[in-house]
């Protein structure tokens, strides 16, 4: 029918006697429309009888694997114990004299020995797809690898970010963050991280050698760049140092922003030939010659440092709104001269909290520290996150990241040692024998009981970072951008 209304018209407008009425109604008649309106019931005209066309590849605006650089380089060992101990020699013996006289006999000279561990902590994701789900067509194919894949890139997300940064940046009630245990929550079930094994080695007698003492000067392996871009001066010297503890860096791991600031600088040796045509302009720098050798580059997008707080708490099992909390200034830290704000928030072994800003900015001059009057913690908090604005801005919205501090400490002072927004890059030693994840369960899928309609599991992974020589590894924090 619908055929037959088209050619009566077709035929009018060829004898010329077609009326604009019937004109129009071919028009309607031919016009799918795109026809979307809303849910799949509200399609009119010729838009219902079209096929919806969607693409069966599904399109990601985020990582995929190879973003990943720490996970799948680092050395991995089965670990045979919740506690792994291991042993560190640090010094073949004593400075006495190595010379005897006629008939005499040396000196006897021991080796020294430390024992240290590391915890297996316990990394979990859980994931779930209704029975009903599987049984219709989709555009992923097997929603449940779907879903699991997804929960596996959601888990090495945070194992490559814990990696760096696990339990790297608590502060002491001096306002110091030296990777110290003590500085740690009770009942810490988090990993401590490369950054926090490269602070307490840089400051802990027991991680230096003691074959040197006294020969030349102690030189810390954790350089502050205050804000200032990485330059190739502080590569080579950096390199210099961990040459110097008989480390042998071969890869530098660093935030995307902060390598490039760096390239820049090697603009001005670019040189063009007039007159050529097709020239390719920029600088490669995906290397570079070191005292102690070669490195490698290794750019990072999970190196971007923690910045503002997340708006809302991160899920329904966090703690609530931190209460009110107030700040004072006083001599003895190192502050820039001017007005600063705060955000607190509450960390529980769930998650992070919905941040409390501080009522008023508080104002310092120039080297001075603020000291935080924190709330009555929350049932089950272990820890404050602290947001610390640039001085002089507008209000807290500016707040980023800057420290960690345990419940219970006896101050909670910012000295103003990590500048908020910046990050860390690393200069590595990527063999076993310097660092090693040494893992009691490797990345794995776990199916619970079925007791709904829905299938249920968990990705499981149970291991811990042992950084055995921190001094042959190195790091630069607060790098510009």
């Amino acid at each position: 029918m619908l055929n037959d209304s088209i050619n009566s018209v077709m035929a009018g407008i060829e004898q010329g006697v077609a009326t604009q009425s019937d004109i129009e109604a071919l028009q309607k008649a031919l016009t799918a429309g795109y026809g979307q309106a809303g849910k799949p019931s509200d399609l009119t005209g010729a838009g219902v009888f079209q096929l919806e066309s969607l693409d069966r590849t599904l399109k990601s605006v985020t990582f995929d694997m190879k973003n990943l650089k720490m996970w799948p380089a680092i050395s991995i060992d089965k670990a045979g114990s919740m506690i792994e101990q291991y042993n560190r020699i640090t010094s073949y013996g004593d400075d006495s004299s190595p010379y005897i006289s006629e008939g005499g006999a040396g000196q006897e000279s021991d080796a020294v020995y430390v024992r240290d561990m590391q915890k297996i902590v316990f990394f979990s994701q859980k994931g779930s797809v209704s029975h009903q789900i599987t049984l219709v067509d989709t555009s992923v194919g097997d929603v449940l690898a779907h879903k699991v894949k997804t929960s596996t890139m959601d888990m090495l997300k945070k194992v490559e970010r814990e990696l760096y940064w696990g339990n790297a940046y608590y502060t002491d009630a001096a306002g110091e963050q030296t990777g110290s245990l003590a500085a740690l929550p009770v009942d810490n079930i988090s990993m401590n991280g490369l950054f926090q094994q490269i602070l307490r080695g840089d400051t802990d007698e027991q991680f230096r050698s003691g074959d040197f003492e006294g020969y030349g000067t102690f030189k810390s392996v954790v350089q502050d760049l205050a804000g200032n871009a990485i330059t190739q001066d502080d590569v080579e010297s950096l390199a210099v140092i961990l040459l110097e503890n008989f480390g042998a860096p071969n890869e530098i791991h660093i935030e995307p922003a902060a390598l490039s600031a760096l390239v820049r600088q090697f603009y001005p040796q670019f040189r063009s030939a007039p007159g050529l045509a097709a020239q390719t302009v920029g600088y490669d720098v995906s290397k570079v010659q070191t005292t102690a050798g070669v490195m490698d580059f290794k750019p990072n997008v999970f190196l971007r440092p923690r910045a503002k707080a997340r708006p809302q708490a991160v899920n329904v099992n966090c703690p609530a709104l931190p209460a009110a909390f107030t700040a004072a200034a006083s001599a003895g830290g190192a502050l820039a001269a001017g007005a600063y704000w705060y955000q607190i928030t509450e960390v529980n072994d769930f998650g992070e909290s919905a941040p409390r800003a501080l009522a008023a900015a508080v104002t310092a001059t120039a080297n001075q520290k603020v000291t935080l009057t924190m709330p009555a913690p929350q049932t089950g908090t272990k820890y404050f996150k602290v947001y610390r604005s640039a001085p002089g801005a507008a209000s807290a919205a500016a707040c980023e990241f800057i420290g960690c501090y345990k419940v219970g400490l006896s101050a909670y002072v910012d000295l103003g040692r990590k500048l908020p927004g910046l990050g860390e890059a690393y200069f590595l030693d990527m063999n076993a024998e310097t660092m090693r994840f040494k893992q009691l369960l490797p990345l794995s899928k776990m199916n619970l009981a079925t007791v709904t309609t829905a299938s249920q599991y968990l990705l499981l992974l149970y291991g811990a970072l042992l950084v055995f020589a921190p001094r042959f590894i190195g790091a630069w924090k607060n790098i510009g951008k």
